[in-house]
């Protein structure tokens, strides 16, 4: 089976930050000049551009050269499986299985935008995660090494995916590794009945009597804290009349309080 770890990406420089900015909007262009091909291709012969044909159109172009080849051809599968999704969706709709409103073509990413990078072919240095660059790349740019979480050291990572947040200010890389399956011997007439709630986050009793607590005041309180802010943060972005989205501030809030929770439940 397969399982994930993620890692808030931090201790990095200016620079490296930069770069892995700059190759979540390369990433961006790429993919659109992907989904541009297979639109195009579909409203003027009315077919699909597979992904052969497709990586033939884009292989010599820019933005495919400035990425590691693995990542770029990433790229290309998952535009790929996107259309493959949609055309499938229609071979359904034309039998009356689906509905044609609901078959929508994959879209463009924002041209400001950015877009995870998925590294297929994961080549580790000890504990050091080095981000993969084209020839072209690399002779312009300093390599960004980033230390991998402990946990990993001894696993066997398939995949790994670089996700751009809160528009690239932050990041969020996913390890995906192997891990062998373990089966339990359970006992199918055993029960554990579960009571949901807010100062007691579970409150549990099994079939056998055993009981436990677990307790739930930890995140009302992370929340308590994250609305007050907001609420602050909200009140100052209202009085400078500055727009509907949130500020960086309250981004760096939300990252924080998201953190704060999964690390409390995992």
């Amino acid at each position: 089976m397969y399982l994930t770890v993620k890692q808030q990406v931090k201790h990095l420089s200016k620079e490296d930050y930069k770069n892995i900015k700059h190759l979540c909007h390369i990433a961006k262009n790429l993919t659109n000049q992907a989904i541009y091909n297979v639109r195009q291709y579909y409203f003027n012969e009315g077919e699909y551009l597979n992904y052969e044909k497709n990586y033939a159109l884009l292989k010599t172009s820019n933005n495919y050269k400035m990425l590691n080849s693995n990542m770029a051809q990433q790229i290309l599968k998952e535009v790929d499986g996107s259309f493959k999704s949609f055309f499938g969706l229609l071979k359904l709709a034309k039998k009356g299985k689906y509905a044609f409103k609901d078959c929508r073509l994959p879209n463009y990413l924002p041209k400001d935008g950015y877009t995870t990078l998925v590294i297929g072919f994961v080549r580790l240095s000890g504990n050091k995660l080095i981000l993969p660059y084209s020839n072209a790349y690399k002779k312009e740019h300093k390599c960004v090494e980033i230390t991998i979480p402990p946990i990993l050291l001894d696993k066997k990572v398939k995949e790994i995916r670089i996700i751009p947040k809160a528009n690239a200010r932050f990041f969020e890389i996913q390890y995906i590794y192997e891990a062998e399956c373990i089966q339990r011997n359970l006992n199918i007439n055993n029960a554990l009945a579960i009571d949901l709630g807010i100062n007691n986050l579970v409150t549990a009793v099994s079939s056998n009597g055993k009981t436990f607590i677990i307790d739930g005041k930890r995140l009302k309180s992370i929340n308590q804290w994250y609305n007050k802010q907001n609420a602050r943060l909200q009140s100052i972005k209202d009085k400078q009349n500055i727009g509907k989205r949130p500020t960086n501030k309250q981004k760096a809030n939300t990252r924080s309080r998201n953190n704060k929770i999964n690390d409390y439940m995992n």
